[in-house]
């Protein structure tokens, strides 16, 4: 759903990729905090600077990841992204090496081996190929491997930190560059005309709450599979999701 509705927001007069993104961040925060609130979840603070440092990192990974693929729906289909994205596992396993300080095993760098084969066909033989477009996936894609890791490494229980809590912390940290990238990049006076016509048009209005919410669920189910599985496998389970959708 939530792919889908990113893709016909793109494609109507509402098209701004990275205020859009501000917007996934703003509602994941305030459904954080009205979470905390009622006492559904428990507000963790980040133990020190260092901490803080880990969680910015992530929200601009995120926050990069997230607007690189929502803008290449100007460019290249759904269907596209989607296999182009089935690459993300193997720059999440590079990321592992770097970032978390692990060793996969041959067999693993093999399996992932045709995965990435297959993305390239899948680019290749696009009848509606777009080279900026397939370039913003991949990016997109290196930046969403990073994501995972540091998600991973966040999620440890040295952080002491939950998935509601990394979700609160990290959307914050988002909105605080989003907004300012998303007046420079598209302009005040745009982002107000696009949101009066939203308001104005009940289905678009209905797509962006459901395309926010979804966005929600979607960050906080992966934190928590990522805790649980660790980052790789956390990718690799999303190739499943997508073949089996």
């Amino acid at each position: 759903m939530l792919i889908t509705t990113n893709k016909f927001l793109m494609g109507t007069d509402f098209g701004l990729p990275v205020f859009l993104t501000f917007l996934h961040m703003l509602v994941s925060f305030l459904w954080c905090e009205f979470s905390a609130n009622v006492g559904w979840s428990r507000r963790v603070p980040l133990k020190n600077w260092r901490d803080a440092g880990k969680v910015f990192a992530l929200s601009q990974t995120l926050a990069v990841s997230v607007a690189l693929a929502v803008a290449s729906f100007k460019y290249v289909e759904v269907s596209l992204e989607q296999a182009l994205a089935a690459s993300t596992p193997a720059f999440t396993a590079a990321g592992g090496v770097l970032i978390l300080g692990k060793q996969e095993r041959s067999k693993v760098w093999l399996t992932l081996v045709p995965v990435m084969g297959g993305a390239m066909l899948a680019a290749g033989g696009e009848p509606k190929f777009h080279a900026l477009g397939v370039c913003l996936v991949f990016a997109s894609n290196v930046a969403r491997g990073v994501k995972s890791c540091l998600q991973e490494l966040l999620l440890n229980k040295e952080a002491g930190l939950d998935s509601m809590s990394l979700l609160r912390w990290m959307s914050l940290f988002s909105m605080l560059t989003l907004l300012p990238m998303s007046c420079v990049l598209e302009r005040p006076g745009v982002i107000l005309e696009k949101l009066a016509f939203v308001w104005s048009d009940r289905r678009t209005f209905a797509l962006l709450a459901a395309n926010c919410g979804g966005a929600f669920l979607v960050n906080l189910t992966q934190f928590a599979v990522t805790s649980e599985v660790g980052a790789l496998s956390m990718q690799v389970l999303g190739n499943v999701k997508v073949r089996t959708s």
